[in-house]
């Protein structure tokens, strides 16, 4: 048995057990009933899942696994929220229902998953969707599929084999658009694109960052992790580690310091 097999096994036992065998049941049932699309309701929320995609996997991680419920964000004073690579949405949803009044800010640059992010999000207020790729300065870039599934998709520069194109934006032009003072909490999942958003440009947008969730792509992409902890070298701040993210709070900041429930 290979650890690849076993990973699986584990992941569906997993599953299984938290959502519960009848309800799994139901989800399977649903999934091969279906079309191109099914809903999954779970925990009050609507989760619009795309077939023969990597849509289930993020559900299972986000939703059921709660990859973002992460130990030490308790604070209910989380007004803004940046979501970078917001894939489909769940990690939207999720993020909405625990800080409920919080405005989010979503960015996908893939067209495909941004309309699914849009339509998983659309009956939550004070959420705004941006279809660009984050980056250090405006420019046009490339989409590339990392082979990965539809949670995989990466911006790059030059002329790789690309499978689309998108306009980039930079932190400075939201924080100038919505007018923010403060980053509550900055989400970032980019595919290795952190490691030019923590390279260049970062010194005016990152001291107004209270906390971050953020998951590295040195695998594929050498020099994310060694830019991002540069980046942030001069702030004091706590560590914290779940599976793949890090999530660092700032404790240099005026303002209460950000806990995560």
């Amino acid at each position: 048995m290979t650890s690849q097999f076993k990973k699986k096994v584990v992941t569906t036992l997993r599953y299984v057990y938290k959502v519960g065998i009848v309800k799994s049941l139901m989800i399977g049932l649903a999934m091969s009933a279906s079309g191109e699309e099914y809903e999954v309701k779970w925990k009050g929320r609507h989760y619009h899942i795309r077939k023969h995609s990597s849509d289930f996997k993020v559900f299972r991680a986000v939703a059921v696994f709660g990859q973002y419920n992460v130990p030490r964000i308790t604070n209910k004073n989380v007004n803004t929220i940046i979501d970078l690579g917001s894939n489909i949405g769940f990690s939207v949803m999720h993020f909405k229902s625990k800080f409920p009044h919080a405005h989010v800010i979503a960015v996908e640059p893939e067209k495909k998953n941004f309309d699914q992010l849009v339509k998983n999000v659309k009956t939550y207020p004070k959420v705004d969707c941006l279809q660009n790729a984050i980056w250090h300065s405006q420019k046009n870039l490339g989409i590339i599929d990392s082979g990965l599934g539809e949670y995989g998709f990466r911006t790059v520069e030059g002329n790789q084999k690309q499978v689309g194109s998108v306009d980039a934006i930079t932190m400075d032009d939201i924080i100038d658009r919505y007018n923010l003072q403060t980053i509550d909490i900055l989400k970032i999942d980019i595919e290795g694109a952190e490691k030019e958003l923590f390279t260049h440009n970062y010194e005016n947008w990152l001291p107004k960052v209270r906390c971050i969730v953020i998951e590295l792509h040195d695998a594929f992409r050498p020099g994310c992790a060694t830019a991002f902890f540069k980046a942030i070298s001069s702030r004091d701040f706590d560590i914290f580690c779940k599976g793949e993210d890090i999530i660092i709070t700032f404790t240099d900041t005026k303002q209460e310091v950000v806990e995560y429930a």
